[in-house]
């Protein structure tokens, strides 16, 4: 062998030496599987022109992969490029018990930066007082501050582990990638004042110790009837994944002459992640006060060959009749005539036999983790005079769905791939922003919002 050779041999070695994946090859695989067929790449880059935008975000993603060494580094920055399509339903998972290696830094004293960077230096507090966090402006592959974990009362983190990484936009905007407890990543909008630090809507972090150390979230999501008062009803629907149909329909059924007893029903959305349309049509005619009702959105789907195959292979999925299957037969006949191109909205009503005079109002609550299906839900009732909304904004994951996973082996991950896109009567953009409540109470205490309603309610009687 030539000295050339030999030269040209041990770069190519020691380039590779440690390096976990080929991040380049993983992206680009990604990329290439979501210009063909995500609906909100068609709908927001092709269909809004953005494709110069696009172009160059994606060069810099890409400059970045082929840099990068480890699969968690690869993992962040395919959160990094998801992030560029306003698409809740387009996420990272891992496969079954992986998880990436943890990031172990030794901290090292912060550097002196001049501006408002200097905010960001030194402990935070998680909002709910289970651990804590310290800022320095280390640099990781893919952030130029991160937050190491300083403690945490749950044992499931180390001091010194990366907890988020924070690095500038393009447009000067100040972004970071939170990995969550099983390290799965998102990015999220950051701002930052002297006494706090806001990740997205989710989290938010403070400089002194919370003194209320409740859970943030500490809800019950067991589907419940129950009555409050002489004059309220409570139920509570946590899911409307189409498995629980049934449990559903059978609450109302079992509950109905109480339901129709009395003016007031609060029907608890909070934690609802979503499901299927047809998990909520038993209760519509208590909500309703039109029995001739339009759907709030339709779905239009983008018919790439690779979406229409997916459809054909899991047309049954959901059959349990023999109607059903002919229905799931004719829609994927349907598809097939749009290949290429977005399928048409065909509009469509349903007629309701409404429940009668009760309940005379009804009032819906719903949190930051009311997504998909649930906003649906949410939309559909506001038609109704009868309906009020509380609480505080809505996931904002209702302009795209059906998602086919698109799996990354090296990576022991897989992508959720979103096919349909939602066509808004008024064009409306809830997307990553949410449904604004007629009240909310996002300035309350989570815990007393039922008590809050209750109490609104039965004032108007």
């Amino acid at each position: 062998m030539n000295k050339a050779l030999i030269i040209i041999f041990l770069t190519f070695t020691l380039n590779f030496i440690g390096q976990e994946c080929d991040c380049f090859k993983n992206i680009s695989l990604l990329q290439q599987k979501i210009e063909d067929n995500q609906a909100s790449y068609q709908h927001q880059v092709i269909e809004k022109n953005q494709l110069k935008e696009y172009l160059l975000f994606k060069n810099d993603v890409n400059k970045k992969a082929k840099t990068l060494r480890t699969k968690r580094e690869c993992i962040g920055l395919i959160a990094v490029y998801l992030n560029f399509f306003r698409d809740e339903h387009s996420s990272i998972s891992y496969n079954e018990n992986y998880s990436p290696d943890e990031n172990r830094l030794v901290i090292s004293k912060t550097k002196k930066v001049k501006g408002n960077k200097t905010k960001l230096a030194g402990l935070w507090y998680f909002q709910d007082g289970s651990f804590s966090v310290n800022i320095t402006n280390e640099k990781t592959a893919l952030g130029e501050w991160i937050a190491l974990m300083q403690s945490d009362k749950s044992s499931k983190w180390e001091n010194g582990q990366v907890k988020i990484e924070f690095f500038k936009a393009k447009n000067g905007a100040l972004k970071c990638i939170y990995w969550r407890q099983n390290l799965v990543p998102k990015v999220y909008d950051v701002s930052i004042s002297d006494s706090s630090l806001h990740i997205g809507r989710s989290f938010v972090f403070y400089r002194k110790q919370p003194t209320d150390t409740k859970p943030a979230n500490n809800i019950d999501n067991n589907f419940v009837f129950s009555s409050l008062s002489k004059e309220t009803n409570y139920l509570k629907l946590p899911s409307f994944d189409l498995s629980n149909i049934n449990k559903i329909d059978s609450l109302i059924t079992a509950n109905k002459k109480a339901i129709l007893s009395k003016n007031n029903l609060i029907i608890d959305l909070r934690n609802n992640g979503g499901g299927g349309f047809d998990a909520f049509k038993p209760v519509l005619p208590f909500v309703m006060d039109n029995s001739v009702v339009e759907p709030p959105y339709y779905g239009s789907v983008w018919v790439s060959k690779d979406n229409f195959n997916y459809y054909d292979s899991s047309k049954y999925g959901y059959a349990e009749t023999k109607q059903d299957s002919i229905n799931e037969l004719n829609y994927v006949t349907f598809l097939k005539e749009h290949l290429g191109k977005f399928t048409p909205i065909e509009k469509e009503v349903d007629t309701l036999v409404l429940s009668g005079k009760f309940p005379a109002r009804v009032a819906l609550i719903f949190n930051r983790y009311s997504a998909s299906t649930a906003e649906g839900f949410i939309l559909q009732s506001k038609y109704s005079k009868k309906v009020k909304t509380f609480g505080e904004n809505s996931a904002g994951a209702v302009s795209y769905g059906d998602w086919m996973p698109f799996e990354l082996p090296e990576l022991n991950s897989w992508v959720a791939i979103t096919t349909k896109k939602s066509i808004f009567k008024h064009n409306e953009d809830f997307e990553s922003i949410g449904i604004s409540p007629d009240v909310d109470l996002k300035n309350s205490e989570e815990s007393n919002w039922i008590e809050i309603v209750v109490k609104e309610l039965e004032k108007q009687h």
